[in-house]
């Protein structure tokens, strides 16, 4: 009896820990990304306040990319509406520093900066 348990819990954990690796490789680019997207953040923020369009614009750009991804393991409503808002307002900053209107930048920059608060605020209480 003793050897069939150790015997079910061997398999259990040589099946377990290949899940364990791949979600831990997914976590860790989660969080390299997320990384980017802060420094993509603090660069739109400097080219706003400095009023430099192309600082601004690459930013807003490799942000907009990022945008595009599925962030985290979660399908509701609420969180795909945080993830196309994100992507819209992140898609306003784009036009807006293309335009070189800086009130315009700055209200997406400020609304895209919500949309992310609101959707770490979800995660965290899902």
């Amino acid at each position: 009896m003793m050897h069939r348990t150790l015997l079910a819990i061997t398999v259990i954990v040589a099946i377990s820990i290949p899940a364990l690796v791949v979600r831990s490789q997914e976590d860790e680019k989660s969080a390299i990304d997320m990384r980017k997207k802060l420094t993509y953040s603090q660069n739109i923020l400097d080219g706003l306040v400095t009023e430099d369009f192309d600082k601004i614009l690459q930013a807003a750009n490799s942000m907009n990319g990022l945008a595009r991804h599925k962030w985290a393991e979660n399908d509701s409503a609420a969180y795909r509406t945080q993830n196309q808002v994100f992507w819209f307002t992140t898609g306003t900053l784009v036009m807006a520093a293309e335009k070189k209107n800086i009130d315009s930048a700055t209200l997406a920059y400020t609304q895209m900066t919500h949309s992310c608060i609101n959707c770490h605020k979800l995660i965290r209480r899902q």
